[in-house]
């Protein structure tokens, strides 16, 4: 705690807090509160008082109605230089060696290497934060006051606790997917199998980081959903196709054969376009989204590394179908590495049933078996074409105005980022947030950068009345953002009507050489609150403006008009100091400006990445058709979360941008493995009827397997008290299903209505599923 706190360059709060005084024509800074705080109620009445008459105290340390307090902490965070080794053959006299001379040239061989600093990493601010807090949560101060920490401090703070929160919540996501693998496939090797696609490709992801000393970023975590969702989508494709071929009477290796013969073109294609779309992501230009964009690729393209050459293997030794006791009593006769591997798992096995048949025996009886074990799915996907082609029109229409009413709301969607608002209310920091906001100087810090390029440029009259009028300016004009501002004019008028002893002073004096004294008088009584507001040479100094917390789109305007405020009345200036700079700087206007030009290049992104996988859709299925007819039920699921979104008045933020890649990434593989076994199917039967049938009924299971375990697994995330994860789950979790119902409802829907051959000839179109069915 104590090394943290050595950190701390700078306390101030209304115990130590100074003002100006004019004693017989002496300015003097006194404390506003004596060291010895006196208890007399007329004292501090006065003192009160006192408080109440300083123009830049009130919002600033105290609310009007007296009831909050503030404590300002400053720290170095940004400003530690790196310490540098110096060379060893350096000697440590060779500057102080007495020579006759005293000549005072310059040493044309001398380098000037600029001061670097260390990076403002969270890792500095989390132990500081700690070390704060375990000093105002002790029992003697929640006695007293109840506290409201904002800043950068705060917010990372609260930032790692969702850090936490979210491990968790995956965690409760992975054990509902696996959860589900055991009720569909009834199989350890299908729980097991996926997690090894998963924990390998994310290990190959954050290694791969490490060797080329790249740092983790916050958004690994989204790369870990997607390599989730990929990685289980592919292991359940080829399971389900290999469990259906089992049920239908082949033997091991030829159900093995026949399951990659159906799904490994569809999941090659499947990871070049999830790739390609996530590779899309690279042009925002902004190095942690270009690293997260090919770091998603390469997770994805290794959990297909995974899927097509070492699952199959491991199928040999171990996969999803129950073995009876004779299977397993003759698989102890083997010999060699097969016998060892078959009796450690019968062991195994065995010693789980112990936990687990007690569960199982439950879930029999009350009828879970049925639900879980998914026994309702075939007969349902037997049902399916019958009914789509007794309501394609309807569904078709259904679908297309859903889509069409989802385009509108997109276009209604507007993109902004608020901090606060990404919390849920349970969240302390809102609260706090608000309270300072409504009767303090409020959360947000902007500075203006007056830098006239010329020593004791800031004391010329001009450059202060040209701050002191674009104050003025900012504050009429912008009351909704701005609370308060405080810059060196502010002090020279204030100073200037002290030293007069009349208010009609209250102004900045026409010389600059009495400027010049009011800041020599300043500086001497309070040289640390001098340096704070101007640099020694006088040539820079700075407007603090005090903002109100609100959304990166308000903020955007709002950067733009005053910087044109900023413009006009420097302008001027220009002939008398060519190369002054005034502009705007802090942490919250740079996290603002951040956070809008992240969405609109996240956005920008995203419609390339669209593109992009809508004309790989038509060049690796090899028909402009089937490119065509996949690209509408891809886009539905993603339309439909930007515009419920847009309906709903939801913002659409930097978080929740990254809903899109996901889901994209899990509808196109659903699609594309509908889309490709209707083609192969086809091609092989040359009956659009036939090809239907089967492809509804081998893919249907294993496309509803995959939204039933992603999609409640996404569902985990709308537990988190971060919005942006849990806004994650709620769209994720609803595009992965109507996902499901374009691939079972709508494309079926697609085929019977145009259907299409896909440049197969010869082809028997006879679609007539009713009367099969009476």
């Amino acid at each position: 705690i104590v090394e943290s706190l050595t950190h701390i360059k700078r306390v101030q709060s209304l115990s130590n807090i100074r003002i100006q005084k004019n004693e017989d024509d002496v300015l003097s800074s006194p404390r506003l509160v004596p060291k010895k705080i006196p208890s007399n109620a007329l004292v501090l009445s006065e003192i009160s008082s006192e408080a109440d008459n300083q123009p830049s105290l009130p919002l600033f340390m105290f609310s009007k109605d007296h009831r909050f307090g503030a404590i300002s902490i400053q720290t170095d965070f940004g400003a530690i230089p790196v310490i540098q080794e110096l060379n060893d053959e350096l000697s440590l006299f060779d500057d102080d060696a007495w020579t006759d001379d005293f000549d005072e040239g310059m040493d044309d061989n001398a380098v000037i290497q600029k001061i670097e600093y260390q990076s403002d990493e969270p890792g500095l601010y989390i132990p500081f934060m700690k070390a704060i807090t375990a000093i105002t949560e002790q029992p003697k101060m929640l006695e007293h006051f109840n506290f409201y920490p904002i800043g950068n401090s705060a917010m990372i703070s609260l930032a790692m606790d969702t850090l936490i929160q979210a491990a968790f919540l995956l965690v409760g996501m992975v054990a509902i997917i696996n959860l589900l693998l055991w009720s569909l496939f009834r199989s350890a090797s299908a729980v097991v199998l996926p997690q090894l696609a998963i924990g390998l490709s994310i290990l190959f992801v954050i290694g791969s980081l490490s060797w080329l000393n790249l740092a983790s970023t916050t958004l690994i975590a989204l790369t870990v959903m997607l390599i989730i969702a990929v990685g289980v989508a592919d292991c359940v494709h080829v399971m389900s196709s290999y469990l259906f071929f089992r049920r239908d009477g082949k033997d091991h290796d030829e159900a093995l054969s026949k399951a990659y013969g159906k799904t490994g073109v569809p999941i090659l294609l499947t990871t070049i376009t999830t790739m390609a779309g996530m590779s899309s992501l690279a042009v925002t230009g902004m190095p942690m989204f270009v690293q997260f964009g090919f770091s998603s690729a390469a997770g994805v393209f290794f959990a297909f590394l995974y899927t097509i050459y070492l699952l199959p293997v491991l199928l040999n030794y171990w996969h999803p179908m129950q073995i009876k006791k004779t299977q397993v009593i003759s698989a102890s006769r083997k010999t060699g590495v097969r016998s060892i591997v078959s009796l450690l798992k019968s062991k195994m096995l065995s010693f789980l049933c112990f936990f687990v048949n007690p569960l199982a025996q439950l879930s029999k009886r009350m009828g879970l078996n049925w639900l879980l074990g998914a026994e309702w799915l075939q007969p349902l996907l037997n049902r399916i074409p019958a009914f789509v082609e007794r309501f394609r029109y309807s569904i078709a229409i259904i679908f297309v105005s859903v889509f069409i009413i989802c385009l509108y709301g997109a276009t209604q969607v507007k993109i902004d980022s608020n901090l606060v608002e990404l919390y849920s209310d349970d969240v302390p920091i809102g609260q706090a947030y608000e309270i300072v906001d409504e009767h303090m100087m409020g959360t947000g810090n902007m500075e203006i950068v007056v830098d006239t390029a010329i020593s004791d440029g800031i004391m010329d009259p001009d450059v202060l009345n040209a701050m002191n009028r674009l104050q003025n300016t900012i504050e009429e004009n912008y009351s909704e953002f701005i609370i308060r501002t405080n810059s060196l004019a502010d002090l020279v008028i204030d100073t200037h009507a002290i030293m007069q002893d009349s208010e009609d002073y209250r102004n900045i004096p026409d010389s600059q050489i009495a400027v010049s004294q009011l800041l020599y008088l300043f500086n001497s009584s309070n040289p640390e609150e001098r340096r704070a507001l101007v640099s020694d040479d006088y040539s820079k100094s700075h407007i603090s403006v005090q903002l109100k917390n609100a959304g990166s789109n308000e903020y955007k305007e709002f950067f733009k008009d005053i910087q044109r405020d900023i413009n006009k009345e420097f302008n001027g200036l220009i002939d008398r100091y060519p190369n002054i700079k005034v502009q705007i700087t802090g942490s919250f206007a740079l996290m603002m400006r951040l956070a809008d030009d992240i969405s609109n290049n996240q956005f920008k992104s995203l419609a390339i990445a669209a593109v992009v996988i809508s004309l790989l859709l038509m060049i690796t299925l090899g028909s402009f058709q089937a490119g065509v007819m996949s690209i509408i039920p891809n886009l539905i699921p993603a339309s439909l979360a930007f515009g419920l979104m847009g309906l709903l008045g939801v913002p659409l933020d930097t978080d929740t941008l990254m809903i899109a890649p996901l889901i994209i990434g899990i509808a196109v593989d659903d699609t594309i493995h509908f889309i490709s076994h209707y083609r192969m199917s086809l091609a092989q039967n040359h009956n659009m009827k036939l090809a239907l049938v089967e492809t509804i009924k081998e893919v249907g299971q294993a496309v509803t397997f995959t939204t039933l375990i992603l999609g409640c697994g996404f569902l985990m995330l709308t537990f988190s008290d971060y919005l942006g994860l849990a806004k994650i789950g709620t769209f994720g979790s609803l595009a992965i299903f109507v996902a499901l119902l374009c691939d079972l409802l709508f494309f079926p829907a697609l085929i019977m209505i145009f259907k299409p051959k896909f440049g197969q000839k010869d082809v028997e179109d006879n679609l007539n599923f009713i009367e099969a069915t009476k």
